[in-house]
């Protein structure tokens, strides 16, 4: 994790933190509308002590969160808290969260999101030091709240971390906005500026994620811990981006993409490009960086660098064009115009790339998902083989990783195979040319059936 002051420190106008009474702001709160308790010790922690009644960093346990940033560890202490999924009761856009601290307010951030229509989670929202109000991009009655606290290591700072304690969290539900969101593109559109690597079953109607073109490079780093709490292996299969709005819980799969290779290595984009044949992984998003962690240019309303054009990282602004003067949200001198990073297993086994270098990403949770499933193995590490058709005689294009959560297009029938859910003769094509075995994803299974070609 990276610096919790640079998210922050722009929405103290915001006011300061709550104390747990109603807040002064115009919206009412839905009727019998109450403050919905945070139980402290429900929370998944990662570097955070329950200690006097409150959340603080662990003394020992000196924790950086964040490994793709590459940030000097010993800077920082974090800890990050992810409390349980809370039902509101009503549906809402907006919502209050109350956050109680003592010492630094500025040290501890706090992140909301919920349920979406088809199932799905929001991205993740920051609020002011303190809570404050929260605007959903749509109606959800199922929210989720984590705490992260960060400070400065050093003999002054270090007191002031033993100071900083969450002693309460909550949040309710008030009325919405009324602003309807953002209209979603017309069925068969593809957003982005090249076309996207998905595909549509016949008679879809929801419309592609949206889609980029990133320059790629490899974590490594293995043995340090992910911003989401993960401690890196040598044959991992996940990805990093550089905000945490699209940051998946510990172990979880919620927010996956979608990466296929290009055949253009090195900066340069250099290659045979024109007989390349894809590999694709189906990855879940466990880390930060690289480069920044403010910047999700998948998003048209993307929280900083508004500037640039969706799609377009920063880091790769100020590498090809020298934005920022060349310089990242921390004023390191850009190396690569790196916009995503994978983990070693990603980079050599599911794309097989021989050197960093340019890929097509698919930001899944971007469009409505038609029929969700979550791949999962046995071993709890190894991916699912890919393949392009329902068969195992047909070639792999790539692998997908346990926990990444796919769109189901349609499924059909082919090889049996036995995996964690059973044994079954069911396959389903996730994407474009892509098909795994249904006995190795959980969900699914109202997906349609495939056309016959």
């Amino acid at each position: 994790m990276a610096d919790f002051r640079r998210t922050t420190t722009s929405l103290v106008a915001l006011g300061a933190f709550a104390l747990l009474a109603p807040l002064a702001t115009p919206t009412a709160a839905l009727a019998d509308s109450a403050w919905l308790e945070q139980d402290l010790s429900s929370a998944d922690r990662i570097g955070l002590a329950l200690d006097a009644g409150g959340l603080r960093l662990n003394p020992g346990e000196r924790t950086q969160l964040g490994a793709s940033p590459r940030l000097d560890p010993s800077l920082r202490h974090a800890g990050l808290a992810t409390f349980p999924e809370q039902e509101l009761g009503e549906a809402t856009d907006t919502i209050d969260v109350a956050v109680r601290v003592t010492g630094d307010a500025e040290e501890v951030l706090t992140e909301a999101r919920g349920v979406r229509s088809d199932g799905m989670w929001t991205e993740w929202h920051p609020t002011g030091p303190g809570g404050g109000r929260v605007t959903l991009p749509e109606a959800v009655s199922e929210v989720q709240l984590r705490i992260g606290v960060e400070s400065a290591l050093g003999s002054v700072s270090r007191v002031r971390a033993d100071r900083t304690s969450v002693t309460d969290v909550r949040v309710r539900a008030v009325e919405g906005t009324g602003t309807p969101p953002s209209p979603e593109p017309e069925v068969g559109e593809t957003q982005g500026s090249d076309e996207g690597s998905g595909e549509q079953a016949r008679g879809d109607d929801v419309p592609r994620p949206f889609s980029a073109r990133l320059f790629a490079t490899r974590i490594g780093l293995v043995g340090n811990t992910t911003a989401n709490g993960h401690k890196v292996r040598t044959a991992d299969q996940f990805a990093a981006l550089p905000s945490r709005r699209g940051l998946s819980n510990r172990g979880g799969g919620e927010y996956t993409v979608r990466v296929c290779s290009t055949g253009a290595l090195g900066p340069e984009a250099s290659g045979d490009t024109r007989n390349h044949v894809p590999r694709c992984a189906y990855l879940p998003v466990w880390d930060v960086g690289p480069w920044n962690i403010t910047d999700d240019h998948w998003n048209a309303d993307r929280e900083s660098w508004r500037d640039l054009d969706r799609g377009r990282p920063q880091a790769q602004a100020a590498y090809s064009e020298n934005h920022n003067n060349g310089l990242d949200g921390f004023g390191r001198k850009v190396l690569n115009p790196a916009g995503i990073d994978l983990a070693d297993g990603a980079f050599h086994e599911g794309l097989q790339l021989p050197t960093n270098g340019w890929v097509r990403v698919d930001y899944l949770w971007t469009a409505q998902y038609r029929a969700r499933a979550e791949i999962t193995t046995a071993s709890g590490t190894d991916p699912v083989i890919v393949r392009e058709g329902p068969g195992t005689d047909f070639d792999t294009v790539g692998l997908a990783a346990h926990k990444a959560n796919v769109d189901v297009a349609c499924r059909t029938t082919g090889d049996r195979a036995t995996g964690p859910t059973g044994t079954s003769d069911v396959w389903y094509r996730i994407g474009q040319g892509h098909y795994v075995p249904a006995a190795f994803a959980e969900g699914g299974a109202d997906a349609p059936r495939c056309a016959r070609s």
